[in-house]
């Protein structure tokens, strides 16, 4: 009989993911998102509460993964790190998530729902990266000053491209850092069949998507393997070796 935790642990976290699916399509697309895509999210946030509650470990690492997913969110959204959904899929990410607790503390803390999302966000940033690559590799000759610098950091793209989705490029000289997008006056005038470098803006809304699901399959994915490497590892290496005769 499956119990009743299971079945709420099961839609607080499909609730989440819906939400987060939903808005990083949208964001992928075209780098704006629907408040109402945030509705399951939303709803999530009471069963995360009710879940957590229930046990002393699952009651303390809620408020520390609520504090350190509100603090992060509050800094991107006042420092314009990235765009404000960025910031609210953080912040619900953190409120809707009960976390999964495994039976070492250590892994509790590593496995964190927001710290652990923001790990394994590494995997699909740099997949996106790896995309943009081979784009700029494909297409180089259409762009002028073909740099290894350009083809990593950079974009080549149309202007119709540009003129279509403006919100995915800002110009090649913006902060990599601020959250923002000068496109349609940085091409304003340049002919749209035209091939130029562009900053590219990377969806973070669907790669938070990503890192969720994730994170509901493997939980911090990267943590967990590195802690397997260094410390699992080693240890049945030397069980092994003073087994051995």
């Amino acid at each position: 009989m499956v119990s009743p935790s299971l079945i709420l642990h099961l839609t607080s976290y499909s609730l989440m993911l819906v939400s987060l699916m939903l808005a990083g399509i949208k964001d992928y697309r075209v780098r704006l998102v629907n408040d109402e895509y945030w509705i399951p999210a939303i709803v999530s946030i009471p069963v995360a509460i009710y879940l957590s509650v229930s046990t002393p470990i699952g009651e303390l690492a809620y408020i520390v993964d609520v504090a350190f997913g509100a603090a992060m969110a509050g800094l991107i959204y006042m420092g314009k790190f990235m765009g404000d959904a960025d910031s609210i899929a953080i912040l619900l990410i953190s409120l809707g998530t009960p976390t999964m607790i495994p039976s070492n503390p250590v892994l509790t803390l590593l496995n964190l729902p927001i710290i652990s999302v923001f790990i394994n966000s590494i995997i699909p940033t740099v997949a996106l990266m790896l995309i943009n690559i081979c784009s700029n590799i494909k297409n180089h000759g259409k762009c002028a000053d073909s740099s290894i610098i350009r083809v990593i950091l950079l974009k080549c793209v149309s202007v119709e491209l540009v003129l279509r989705n403006p919100l995915a490029y800002s110009s090649p000289d913006s902060s990599f850092i601020r959250a923002g997008s000068n496109a349609k006056a940085y091409v304003a005038g340049l002919p749209r069949d035209s091939w130029i470098w562009m900053q590219y803006n990377y969806p973070y809304v669907f790669i938070l998507a990503v890192s969720y699901l994730i994170y509901l399959i493997a939980g911090n994915l990267i943590a967990n393997l590195a802690l397997v490497h260094m410390v699992v590892t080693p240890v049945m290496n030397g069980m092994y070796y003073y087994a051995s005769p």
